[in-house]
């Protein structure tokens, strides 16, 4: 099997097995946490947009790092039955690497998601205290 070929199939398998509704829930679950943590920073106007990067880590905490090689072996998307121990091994470690791949750009996105939710959060947070601001000091 060609090695992009082998990437694709190992790629789709976990894109396949994604459980998007958990990570939508990791981003807000992020989001609010930071909004907690800085709320007055927000109402007093000095509130700064987390980096992705610390936004990625945040999330990459919480993502649970699933990779079970026998899982792989028995219900992936490849046939290990031809190759030797130190091939299967080999590919494994492969695989493995792929799968670390996937969970970055798992937190990548989830971080994005995250950036978007807080800045929503942020902008809501700021107009209801110039409501109040202006319904009981105008």
């Amino acid at each position: 099997m060609k090695n992009q070929d082998l990437e694709v199939r190992v790629m789709n398998y976990f894109a396949e097995n994604a459980n998007l509704q958990k990570y939508w829930n990791i981003a807000k679950d992020c989001a609010k946490e930071i909004c907690n943590l800085r709320f007055n920073n927000i109402i007093s106007g000095e509130f700064e947009m987390p980096t992705h990067v610390d936004m990625k880590n945040k999330a990459a905490e919480r993502i649970p790092y699933e990779f079970d090689a026998s899982d792989f072996m028995q219900n992936g998307p490849i046939d290990f039955s031809e190759l030797d121990e130190s091939r299967v091994t080999e590919a494994i470690q492969k695989i493995e690497s792929l799968y670390q791949k996937f969970h970055d750009a798992q937190a990548m996105a989830v971080a994005k998601a995250a950036i978007n939710l807080v800045e929503k959060l942020a902008t809501n947070v700021k107009n209801e205290i110039d409501q109040v601001k202006n319904k009981y000091l105008s």
